[in-house]
């Protein structure tokens, strides 16, 4: 099957973000892909207090929405990386970090609550407290379609192997990854902590990630990749929007796991 990775910078506005995704739907399509993954944040990007007066149920959010239209009108599957949407509808106070899955058909699929929040200090003047605005998924989620068996995860999650070691017992072949990670973290991090994860799990990892300054202060590394289960960069992204293909075979996940005795 082919895929295709959008390497995106989202915006604090969510009809330019919707236009840009609508836009990359298409594109892949055309050029032949069944699946198409967006990054974390895909929605919106903005400061905290942004992210909450511009968040919305998940039912009612204008990107899922659209997204959905999309993903029917092109007959293709789409992987929002994540949307922010309110975690508790009688109380709109904090959020999800909300991965959703969505078949070509345009029906929801897959739904997945970051699990392990960022926070974290690296500086003086760079720090991060996602609890303060998120509450924390707790449910492992795996999608099976025809594609195969995907695990969903975002970003922060990539630090925390034993999820991606859950994922791959319950047979996942692939694995998404959808990030926003910081340039300080991700040109140190980002492509070992990726390729650790394919080879401790034996599956494909698919990274879509956003790129560049999204506004004042708040910059992303890139590096948008595919990675094989034998832990080898299938495309990479670099550090510009981009949209990247890659046609991948979930036998040869298969065939990794039989050599480590996981199958």
């Amino acid at each position: 099957m082919r895929v295709a990775l959008v390497q995106m910078t989202s915006v604090p506005d969510v009809q330019s973000n919707i236009k840009f995704i609508e836009d990359k739907i298409k594109k892949a399509k055309n050029n032949g892909a069944d699946l198409i993954l967006f990054p974390e944040n895909c929605g919106f990007m903005g400061n905290g207090k942004e992210m909450l007066s511009n968040a919305f149920s998940e039912a009612d959010h204008p990107v899922f929405l659209n997204a959905k239209i999309a993903a029917k009108n092109y007959n293709i599957y789409v992987l929002l990386g994540s949307i922010a949407v309110f975690s508790n509808n009688a109380h709109k106070s904090k959020l999800s970090n909300r991965s959703l899955f969505i078949d070509k058909s345009g029906n929801l699929t897959g739904r997945y609550d970051k699990i392990n929040m960022f926070d974290a200090n690296l500086s003086s003047n760079e720090k991060y407290n996602e609890s303060n605005r998120y509450d924390a998924g707790s449910e492992i989620v795996v999608v099976e379609n025809e594609l195969g068996k995907i695990g969903l995860t975002i970003c922060f999650d990539i630090r925390f192997p034993e999820l991606y070691k859950a994922l791959s017992n319950k047979g996942c072949n692939i694995i998404t990854i959808p990030s926003a990670f910081t340039v300080n973290t991700g040109k140190y991090h980002w492509e070992i902590l990726l390729r650790a994860r394919a080879i401790e799990s034996s599956c494909w990892i698919l990274a879509p990630a956003q790129v560049g300054e999204h506004y004042p202060n708040r910059k992303t590394w890139g590096h948008s990749m595919v990675v094989d289960p034998w832990g080898n960069i299938i495309v990479e992204a670099k550090n510009k929007q981009k949209l990247i293909y890659a046609d991948i075979d979930i036998n040869k996940s298969k065939d990794i796991k039989k050599i480590w005795g996981k199958l």
